[in-house]
């Protein structure tokens, strides 16, 4: 199939009028007939894996007398003579379609000589060759370029500085309005064409000191979609760093008021598009205007009438807009260089410099289309090709969008095929989309668009991301780490959160190579216009569908992929319409609907012999059965809905033995074996012993697992049935949650955690419920020197947890409810007098200890520590930040943003701790003691504490003074203040 779906696109370049419709026909007849006889082909496939479920639904399952006749049908059936005369009965239709395809195939070949004999004239004396060299640049990429190249900022210093001084210029303003703040926020507005470097520029600017100084920055992806509730709620997590519950437009602007109200913040909208609606921009303008705190809102936009509808509504001065031009010559070559050269020596390849910086003049200064040509250019290092990119891929390049998109084509069909068809395929989803690796690769994979390993050693998953990648590292996608604060990566201790984004112009490409094959419908109206030859659909806005409209999809006669990409229920008719379509596409290989209506079609469901993918959000119990029979099924997800309740069908989900993930919202996998499911990737809530006796060692044949959670350890009975779940082998693991069900029970073999020891690739762990002794030997060895994060909780018989200071890439350390836990850093076998040296990971993000009851002391916290969090332990004094060194502390500035400490009951003083260094202090955004009842004195720097929005001292009766605070403003940041139930305490004082 990726062959095929190649030939529709690789003869429509350069091709127009009558011949361009004939070959288009031609192209789309051979594809109809190869994805036909792929079709008939994996039914044949099909039918053997129903067979081998039926064969073990018997053995598994059946009556004796059941068994005895599988067994004399079997042996029947093994007649080489019988076996040929039963498969032309069962799939005599399967076997005729098959029949039919190749004819139409033989067809389709005969016009194959007017075909490359056209291709040939097209290719006659350009890039034939180079582009068979091309097609290996997915095996043949350097290591050195194997990740993104290193951002870089180039030119751009004239306008940089006129923003900087546009926000640093208040009393000019001031002076304008006598003296008095107006109720309108200043707009600055950055205007150009797409690839121009606005939203690079935008970024720089944020990221200034001079800016970060004065302004808390709020950052906005505003695109296409332009509306005011969506936009307000969006400041409001931006700015606050966590979603508001509201999601109506009056509470979502009372609260944007309230939390703005004393806070100077920049607001960058980015990427604006709408010139119209002025309504919406007098809804999301109308909180803002009451907020004007010195603020100052910063625009990019491709258009001037976005610009000048802003500061209209607004009511501000049209002064105040920039407009991007290109890059200077210099610094386009320099720009040019670096991106081409990267991860290269420039002085070996001195033969390419005369030709590149002609292609870097060529290139007019755009800094997108410059980093996306100097990016494809590295994969061919030859002199011939590079001339002839200049001289024919750069032939008619003015600068326009059109030309850059013209460029871009050129890298686009000089990708591997496959590819070019992931590609495609993403045009499906809407501008600015944020694609998890994790969902992407599933979808590719569940669509068919990867259904080959690179390698023997490979996954499919390691294939998919390895397509992700190049195209990453060619700049079809770019990488975008969300950046937030502490409480947007609390969850996560820290880890990156990392989402893949094209560029607007490569989605305008993506929709033009894939217009035939790939569509986004959000109209109905639009359902006239597309062709027929649909593969691969997405649908939005279905709520201003009818039933009607949803049964004009049907015209789609080849769909492989559904998806409806709206979190909302409809009306009972549009679901049956969106039932009889599925039912009716035959060719189906992913059905992917957020829609909260429950789909009860189980019947539609078991005929859909090539279906992939499944992600629904509630799942009836009649739809499991028809689901069990989709034995090519390799991915099965619910949303929150889940499975209505328990149903024994459950257990034929067992037979589907190519499933790479299911989840289907109950505790579920111990109600049914899973020896088979070999192929699976994650495995969620495996119950150890349970109704069918589940062992361990079942999962020990999952070599390719990446995800794993155990329950019911307490019902290994020896560490030799640990050992065959084989954890070591699985080096694809990177997550492990073990938990034990009743952590009261005696433990029976205390060498049963030892020898679940996980690869050392793991990266993700949690231990739960433990009553052995100890730690395992290999954290108190550190051989897991991978982990990113460690959750130990419940493990009540631990007393000690050895140094951690070796787990260099750790980023979250919980411990929770270790009743007997006294020391960190110290083994069982360690004296006392050890050192402290390096006890926790100088990387540590958040560090939480939570019901230690027997812990009275932390170790030195690490600097790059930004939430630290304690509740419920018996500290006497909170500890101190720095790095040990001898009796050197190593000074350097804090990334601290958060400290909580509650019920710490020995805690009387703070003295001595992190709070007095106030050189650390400067960072902190949320400031917590509660219910700490002998605390008698607090040291608050407020001086420092510059970052300060939410201040809570509850609970400390004993408590009389906040040291450092009396006579002392509150820092201006601080947006919430509570003190209850603190004796007589001074209250630091309010700016007015």
């Amino acid at each position: 199939m990726p062959a095929s779906a190649a030939l529709v696109f690789a003869g429509t370049r350069n091709v127009s009028g009558s011949r361009a419709s004939a070959l288009d026909a031609w192209l789309w007849q051979l594809r109809d007939a190869v994805e036909a006889a792929e079709d008939a082909i994996d039914e044949l496939e099909y039918y053997e894996l129903e067979e081998k479920a039926k064969e073990r639904t018997i053995t598994d399952w059946g009556f004796p007398f059941g068994k005895m006749k599988h067994k004399f049908v079997r042996f029947v059936k093994s007649s080489p003579v019988f076996n040929k005369i039963l498969k032309k009965i069962t799939h005599g239709d399967t076997l005729k379609r098959l029949m039919k395809s190749v004819d139409c195939l033989d067809k389709a070949a005969a016009g194959v000589v007017s075909f490359l004999n056209l291709t040939d004239h097209l290719n006659r004396g350009s890039s034939t060759s180079s582009h068979q060299k091309v097609q290996k640049l997915v095996d043949n990429d350097r290591q050195t370029c194997s990740t993104l190249s290193a951002t870089i900022f180039v030119g751009r210093e004239k306008e940089k500085e006129q923003i900087i001084g546009w926000l640093a210029n208040t009393s000019a303003e001031l002076a304008e309005t006598g003296g008095t703040r107006t109720n309108n926020i200043p707009i600055i507005s950055v205007v150009g064409h797409g690839g121009m470097g606005k939203t690079t520029l935008a970024q720089s600017i944020c990221e200034q000191d001079e800016v970060l100084k004065h302004f808390k920055v709020i950052w906005i992806t505003v695109s296409t979609s332009f509306d005011a509730t969506s936009l307000t709620s969006k400041i409001l997590e931006c700015a606050m760093r966590a979603k508001s519950t509201a999601d109506h437009l009056e509470p979502l602007q009372q609260d944007l008021k309230e939390k703005l109200m004393s806070i100077k913040f920049l607001l960058v909208l980015d990427d604006v598009w709408e010139d119209n609606k002025r309504d919406e921009w007098e809804k999301l303008f109308s909180p803002l205007r009451k907020l004007n705190m010195g603020s100052k809102i910063l625009l990019t936009t491709r258009m001037q009438s976005v610009a000048d509808m802003a500061v209209k509504v607004m009511g501000v001065k049209r002064d105040y807009c920039l407009t991007l031009h290109g890059l200077e010559e210099d610094e386009n070559l320099e720009l040019f260089i670096h991106h081409a050269f990267s991860g290269l020596n420039p002085g070996d390849y001195v033969y390419l410099k005369s030709i590149g910086a002609q292609i870097a003049k060529k290139l007019r200064g755009c800094p997108w289309v410059t980093k996306v040509v100097g990016e494809h250019l590295q994969g061919n290092m030859t002199f011939e090709y590079w001339s002839r990119f200049l001289d024919q891929g750069l032939e008619h390049f003015e600068g326009t969008e059109d030309d850059i998109v013209t460029v871009l084509r050129l890298s686009y069909y000089h990708l591997p095929i496959e590819l070019q068809i992931c590609f495609r395929y993403c045009s499906i989803f809407p501008q600015n989309h944020e694609f998890e690796k994790k969902e992407l690769v599933q979808l590719w994979i569940g669509s068919g668009l990867i259904s080959r390993r690179a390698s023997s050693t490979q996954t499919l998953e390691d294939t998919a991301e390895h397509f992700l990648a190049q195209l990453t590292r060619k700049s079809f996608f770019d990488l975008k780490t969300k950046a937030g604060g502490f409480l947007l990566n609390e969850k996560t201790g820290g880890l990156k959160q990392e989402s893949y984004v094209m560029h607007d112009l490569m989605h305008k490409l993506a929709r033009n190579v894939a217009s035939g094959e790939c569509a986004r419908i959000d109209d109905p109206v639009q359902l006239k216009y597309e062709n027929d030859t649909i593969r691969y659909l997405c649908i939005d806005n279905i709520r201003s569908f009818s039933a009607d409209d949803v049964k004009k999809i049907s015209h789609f006669k080849n769909l492989r992929a559904i998806i409806i990409y709206n979190n909302q229920s409809v009306e009972d008719d549009i679901v049956c319409a969106l039932e009889m379509i599925v039912k009716s596409s035959k060719s189906l290989r992913l059905f992917h609907s957020k829609l909260r209506n429950t789909f009860r079609f189980a019947d539609k469901f078991g005929n859909l012999k090539h279906l992939r993918y499944i992600y629904v959000f509630e799942i009836s119990p009649d739809m499991i059965y028809g689901i069990a029979k989709l034995y090519h099924l390799m991915v099965l997800r619910c949303g929150s809905g889940g499975l209505e309740k328990e149903t024994y069908q459950v257990r034929y989900l067992g037979n589907l033995e190519r499933l790479r993930y299911v989840s289907y919202g109950v505790c579920g996998f111990g109600n049914f074996g899973i020896s088979r499911l070999t192929s699976l990737q994650e495995l969620h809530d495996y119950q150890v012993g349970g109704r069918i006796c589940n062992e361990i060692s079942a999962i020990g044949n999952f070599r390719d697992l990446r995800e794993l959670v155990v329950r019911g350890l307490d019902n290994v009975e020896s560490y030799k049935e640990a050992k065959n779940a084989k954890l070591k082998e699985k080096q694809h693991l990177s997550s492990l949650f073990l938990e034990w069900s009743a952590p009261d029970q005696i433990i029976t073999d205390d060498l049963v955690l030892d020898h679940l020891e996980p690869h050392a690739n793991i990266r993700v762990l949690v231990i739960q419920g433990y009553d052995g002794p100890k730690v395992p030997f290999w954290i108190e060895n550190r051989s897991v020197k991978n982990l990113v994060s460690l959750k130990l909780i419940c493990c009540i018989n631990w007393e000690y947890l050895p140094p951690l200071g070796e787990l260099v890439l750790l980023k979250l350390l919980q411990l929770d409810k270790l009743p007997k836990q006294r020391q960190i850093g110290q083994s069982s076998d360690m004296s006392s007098s050890s050192s402290m040296d390096l006890l926790l990971p100088q990387s540590l993000y958040t560090l939480e200890v939570t019901a230690c009851r027997q812990l009275m002391e932390l170790p030195m916290l690490p600097l790059d520590l930004v939430v630290l969090k304690i509740h419920h332990v018996r500290v006497k004094k909170l500890p101190m930040i720095g790095k040990v060194s001898g009796e050197i502390i190593e000074s350097k500035p804090s990334k601290l943003a958060c400290v909580s400490v509650s019920r710490c009951r020995y805690l009387t003083s703070l003295e001595g701790s992190l709070l007095e260094q106030k050189l650390y202090m400067g960072t902190v955004q949320v400031l917590t003691v509660d219910d700490c009842i002998h605390l008698e004195s607090i040291s608050i720097p407020f001086e420092e504490m510059k970052e300060l929005q939410e201040l809570t001292v509850r609970g400390c009766p004993k408590l009389r003074t906040l040291t450092d605070a009396k006579d002392m403003l509150a820092p201006s940041s601080l947006n919430k203040l509570t003190i209850a139930f603190c004796g007589d305490v001074e209250l630091p004082l309010l700016e007015p």
